[in-house]
């Protein structure tokens, strides 16, 4: 068993490794679009200054890619960890190629100076209890630091449900102090900086259960990279917010991505209220004004699909409201590589 990085110079191992990476994605979700080869190539050849990202090709004696891993490096915060995800071939699994993989990312881990691996694995809800997934990662060494689920959201919704929640809005806060609207990303000039403590505040905000995580560092150039990548994917973004009007400052958030691969299905990205302003319902009123904007902007959207740590009550409990369903489930995970 060979495992080797693939460069952005590599195209035949690049499609190779994207290939597996379909087909992993959808035996796993066959009713998912998945990452698309524009966005599979968007990230690996991505050269900002906050993150940086890594594949793997994992071969067998023949020369064929059994496995894939990719790695995500931090560059401005959280420099002792890395982003993993792991991928093998149905055909060739339970032969060493996945502990293979991983045995190679602690390495280049180790190699940039991390101390950590963290990765997501989020499974149907029908197969989490029997699926494997669990089993392989203890055995290579990852504790479960977190549970979480995945959940879809089937657009449009009940055109009555939509004005109670609405009715529910208004009746939870002064509409004097806070006003609501929807825009397609890149954010405008004048909100960056409230754009870049909106973000930071999420990194400590959402719960992060044993996890070693640290606050996260925003500034103009990591949006603008952030958008880059977006761009590079063609993907685009809808962001919701609220502003507190007496201060002139936004104050809650709710961003989806969309994507012309799959143009049937939105992803919501981060949710977030500051805590000095939770109370009034903001949380659900920028999630309303998405739906609204997601309405005009991508009618054909017919599902979106978020995830939610299963400590994250309140964000739970608006989900709840709006009808979203529990689709998968799954952990955080983490493993320790030692001192550096």
């Amino acid at each position: 068993m060979e495992v080797h990085q693939v460069g952005p110079e590599d195209d035949e191992a690049f499609l190779r490794c994207f290939e597996l990476w379909h087909l992993v994605e959808h035996e796993l979700w066959p009713d998912r679009a998945g990452f698309s080869e524009r966005d599979f190539r968007a990230f690996h050849t991505h050269a900002g200054t906050s993150r940086r990202f890594a594949l793997l090709a994992a071969r067998d004696a023949g020369g064929t890619v059994v496995g894939a891993g990719t790695m995500e490096f931090p560059l401005r915060d959280n420099l002792h960890s890395a982003e993993v995800m792991v991928m093998v071939h149905p055909d060739h699994r339970r032969r060493g190629v996945g502990s293979s993989l991983v045995e190679r990312m602690a390495a280049l881990g180790r190699a940039r100076g991390r101390r950590v691996l963290n990765s997501i694995v989020d499974v149907p809800v029908a197969a989490a209890p029997t699926h494997p997934s669990a089993a392989f990662a203890r055995q290579v060494g990852f504790v479960a630091t977190m549970p979480g689920n995945s959940r879809y959201l089937a657009l449009p919704l009940d055109a009555d449900r939509l004005d109670e929640l609405r009715a529910t809005v208004r009746g939870a806060r002064n509409a004097v102090d806070y006003r609501t609207f929807a825009f397609r990303a890149p954010w405008p000039e004048r909100y960056l900086g409230d754009q870049c403590e909106l973000y930071r505040r999420m990194s400590t905000d959402e719960p992060a259960g044993d996890g070693d995580k640290e606050e996260e560092v925003w500034d103009r150039t990591r949006l603008g990279e952030n958008d880059a990548l977006v761009a590079a994917r063609g993907a685009s973004k809808l962001a919701a917010v609220a502003e507190h009007v007496p201060s002139g400052r936004l104050v809650a958030v709710s961003e989806l991505l969309l994507a012309p691969d799959a143009p049937g299905e939105a992803w919501q990205l981060e949710t977030l209220v500051l805590p000095e302003h939770r109370g009034h319902r903001l949380g659900l009123a920028v999630k309303l004004a998405n739906l609204d904007a997601l309405a005009g902007k991508a009618p054909a959207v017919r599902r979106i699909t978020t995830g939610n740590a299963a400590v994250n009550d309140p964000m739970i409990a608006v989900n709840d409201m709006l009808g979203f369903a529990v689709a998968g489930a799954g952990h955080f995970w983490q493993k320790d590589l030692g001192p550096v």
